[in-house]
Order: C-alpha cells, then sequence, then structure tokens
C-alpha cells in the first residue's frame, strides 16, 4: 500500500547524505561566485534576462551587488547544516529549493545536470518527512550519560514516518535511472560502444589527455557494461530485501556513479544518487547494517499536503518524459539546434519550470551529436615573438567554464537564434578578456584561438582538428581591448 509506514532511519540517512552534498555545492557557488554571478563576472545577466526574460523569477535581478549572492550561498551553506543535523531540516530544505533555483536561473548559460539533480533533491527534502531520528536536538535531549546515545539510536529504530512521500522519491529515481538508461539506446555511439571513450575526451572529463586508443577495448566493455545496466536500476526499488540480484545491482550502481565521479566533472547529482541508495535498502540497514532487532513501523499518521505534492511531483515528471519521449524518440538535434521549435512544445515540462524545477532525464545520449574536443591556443604577442600563455589562466576548465565556452562554437542546449548566440559569444569572451586583464594589467596584446574536432567512432585519437580564431585583445592598466575576427 503506498500510504503504509516506513522507518525513519533510512530515510534520514539519506537526509544527512544529501545534506553533506548540499553543503560542498553551496560551499563551491561561493567559491565561484566572482566568476558566475557577481555583476563583473564572465557572464552578462543583464544579456541573459533580456534574450531569456522568464529567467528573472528567481532571488537575483540585474544590478543586485556581489556581496548579495555570497550571502545567499554562505546561508545555504549553514541551511545545509541544519539539513545534515536534522535542526528543522525541511524550512532548511525550502530554503535551499530557492537558492538553487535562483542560481541555476541566475547562471542559465552554465546551468548542467548537477543543478537539475541539486535542485530537485532540496525540493524532495522539503516534501519528504525527515528530521524525526539521527538529529542533533534528540542527542542533546539524551545527554551524555553512558548508553544514552544507544537508547537514542533504539528509540529511533522504532519510528515511522507515512510512507507515500518516500515511494514516491523513489519512483522518481527509479524514473531517472528508467529514462536515462533507455535513451542511451538510440545513440549510435552508445549501441557501438565508442560513447564512454568520446565523452572521456571532452572536456568535461577530469583527464581527457589520459584516454587513448589503448584504452579502447576496456572503455567499450565499460559502455556496453552501462548500456545494459543503468535501465536494470530501476530494480533496486523493487527487488526483495537481501535477494542477490538487488545486491549485485546496488554494487554496479555504486561502481557506476563512482566512476562518473571519479572520471566527470559531473560530482554532485552522483553523489546525491549514491545517497539516495539508503531508501530501497531500508530494510537491509535496519537489520544487518545497524545490527538492530527487526521492527515494525508503527501506524503513522495519514497523507497530507506533502504527500499529496510528492505523488503530484512524480505523475508530472513520468508525463514530461513520455511526452518528451513521444517528439524526440531517436531523433537528436544537431549541434546549435534546440530540442523543438518551441519553448513550450512540452506543456508539462514548462508547467514544472514555472513552479522552479528543471528537469530533462535524456543523459549522455547526446553523445552523437554533441561531442566535441577542444584544445586552446593562447599567446602574448610581443617584439614579433609568440609567447605561449598557459589556457587556463584565459578559459578555466571547470564544469560551468566549459559550460560557458561551449558557446564559442555554438555546441550549445538553449534554443537560441543566430544573432543572439552571436551576442552572447561575443559578451563572454570579451568578459573573458577582462577577467585576464584584472590578473594580467600590462600583459600587452594577447591572441587566442581553439583546436576544434569530433569525436567519433572513426576519430577517437583526434587527429582531425581544425583552427578556430577567437579574439585578440590587448591588456593595458587592467582593461582589456578586444578585437574579434572577421
Amino acid at each position: 500500500m503506498l500510504a503504509a509506514p516506513t522507518l525513519a532511519i533510512p530515510l534520514d540517512l539519506v537526509r544527512v547524505l544529501a545534506g553533506a552534498v548540499l553543503f560542498v555545492y553551496f560551499l563551491n557557488a561561493l567559491r565561484q561566485a566572482g566568476d558566475f554571478s557577481d555583476p563583473d563576472g564572465l557572464i552578462d545577466h543583464r544579456l541573459c534576462v533580456r534574450l531569456l526574460p522568464p529567467t528573472r523569477i528567481g532571488l537575483f535581478q540585474p544590478g543586485m551587488p556581489g556581496w548579495i549572492f555570497r550571502a545567499v550561498y554562505l546561508t545555504a551553506c549553514l541551511a545545509a547544516m541544519c539539513v545534515i543535523v536534522g535542526y528543522h531540516p525541511r524550512a532548511a530544505a525550502a530554503f535551499l529549493f530557492l537558492a538553487a533555483v535562483s542560481t541555476y536561473r541566475w547562471n542559465v548559460l552554465a546551468a548542467y545536470l548537477d543543478d537539475c539533480v541539486v535542485h530537485l533533491f532540496c525540493l524532495w527534502l522539503l516534501l519528504l518527512p525527515v528530521g524525526n531520528t539521527l538529529n542533533l536536538p534528540d542527542l542533546l535531549v539524551a545527554g551524555i550519560a553512558p548508553g544514552a546515545w544507544s537508547a537514542a539510536l533504539a528509540d529511533w529504530s522504532t519510528q515511522s514516518v507515512p510512507g507515500t512521500a518516500p515511494r514516491a522519491f523513489m519512483a522518481n529515481l527509479a524514473l531517472v535511472y528508467l529514462v536515462a538508461g533507455a535513451y542511451k539506446f538510440s545513440s549510435p555511439m552508445w549501441r557501438g560502444g565508442s560513447a564512454m571513450h568520446a565523452a572521456l575526451r571532452m572536456p568535461i572529463a577530469r583527464t581527457p589527455d589520459f584516454w587513448t586508443m589503448r584504452h579502447r577495448r576496456v572503455l567499450r566493455l565499460a559502455t556496453l557494461a552501462a548500456l545494459i545496466l543503468e535501465p536494470l536500476f530501476v530494480l533496486i526499488f523493487v527487488l526483495p530485501a537481501g535477494s542477490a540480484a538487488k545486491w549485485a545491482l546496488v554494487a554496479a550502481a555504486v561502481v557506476f556513479h563512482l566512476g562518473i565521479i571519479a572520471t566527470l566533472k559531473i560530482p554532485y547529482s552522483n553523489a546525491l544518487m549514491l545517497a539516495a541508495l539508503a531508501l530501497p535498502l531500508a530494510p537491509e540497514i535496519m537489520g544487518s547494517g545497524l545490527g538492530l532487532p527487526p521492527a515494525t513501523p508503527t501506524p503513522a499518521a495519514g497523507n497530507g499536503p506533502a504527500e499529496v505534492a510528492a505523488v503530484t511531483l512524480v505523475v508530472l515528471l513520468a508525463i514530461m518524459s513520455v511526452w518528451q519521449a513521444a517528439r524526440a524518440w531517436l531523433q537528436l538535434p544537431k549541434p546549435g539546434q534546440p530540442y523543438s521549435n518551441s519553448g513550450w512544445a512540452n506543456p508539462v515540462r514548462s508547467l514544472l519550470w514555472l513552479f522552479g524545477l528543471f528537469q530533462s532525464y535524456r543523459l549522455f545520449d547526446w553523445v552523437d551529436a554533441r561531442n566535441y574536443h577542444v584544445r586552446y591556443e593562447v599567446r602574448r604577442l610581443h617584439a614579433g615573438r609568440n609567447n605561449p600563455v598557459e589556457p587556463r589562466e584565459l578559459f578555466p576548465d571547470s564544469m560551468r567554464h566549459l559550460l560557458l565556452q561551449s558557446y564559442f562554437f555554438g555546441n550549445i542546449w538553449l534554443q537560441m537564434e543566430p544573432e543572439k548566440l552571436d551576442a552572447v559569444r561575443k559578451s563572454l569572451l570579451t568578459r573573458h578578456a577582462r577577467r585576464f586583464a584584472r590578473a594580467h594589467p600590462d600583459a600587452g596584446e594577447i591572441e587566442a584561438s581553439a583546436i576544434v574536432q569530433r569525436i567519433t567512432a572513426d576519430n577517437l585519437d583526434l587527429n582531425r582538428g581544425e583552427r578556430l580564431p577567437l579574439m585578440r585583445f590587448t591588456c593595458r592598466g587592467g582593461e582589456a581591448v578586444v578585437h574579434f575576427p572577421d
């Protein structure tokens, strides 16, 4: 039965682990605020709001000083700590959701998978009945007397919560695996075994230059294993407790997510998915994991608004995914083209977006059409000589920086007319030059170009690059005068 009570400890274990991931996420947002959120950062937010008006819906507005963003991110770190220790975790999650939604809308040009999953988990922490166990307030009440914490753990082990929202949450997780896994079968590179090799040669990989042709066979096997296993991860949520098949799939899911964290710059979404595995493993955790005697959930209160919202959310996400599949199955857009000709072609997705949710579970099935390898060349022109400059000084290689740089080549996901894309491209290049000039006030004349090529099954060794001139600029007194090629 959907509303049958469930034990609280596994749910709160998800809360603790997810809260830790959210803390690191917002701490990183605080660290990178100068490049992405501040008015004089890499993104012209006034231009973004003009080109994409719906992104105005949020906490952040053009003209705000930089300290406001830092204050919000710092407060979000404190809210994540409240989630971890179980101090009013749902109220803290409400603020985290608002901050996460505002952040991805404010930095929409650099938004990616981690942002999508982070704000989704913030919403679930608001909807789930968390905070009843594994919380600091209860431990403070118990005090430090011998055996007090063991008694608190024993008391927690008997506490239960309504099961509707936790089961809806697991349905959402299963939907992610199902849709992401199924879409990969539409990709010739995934079916052919070269997709993972291509992904690991892209700039989003942590060590794109490490993977060479000598790794082709092992990466082919890893690609086919991921292709087969990812849809099967859905079974983790329905297989009997303690079954060999369930443990095998859990082990495969752990390797799957840890492998992505280790090789690609997509840590937060995969860490959150790992944290969420504690919920389907509830029987195992409450048995052999904690060494507690089997406990029967006591009757819990009936369903309320949060439970209704949880079920509604999953239904809408499922409809959105089916609608998207009906429109796009087996056909990916070419580089620079949007998913559809209308931003409202999927009304359910648009409805969710208005309420803060930006979701798409098509993960890495686009590798055929959008895989690019980019190598920058930056030179200082001085006295008739070309002195090389470390490319990362001008074009940093964090995930958000790479997403901004994708606009240089038109390899983007946002629907944007050519003239708008050109305006964004020139704005981003200019602001990168200004950032460089602030760090190197009198560097003189700088020239930047890129060697760009597609990563295809017959070009995994990357020998077909084409040079693309980006810009030339002069640094004087911390200012940059920029010139673009005709």
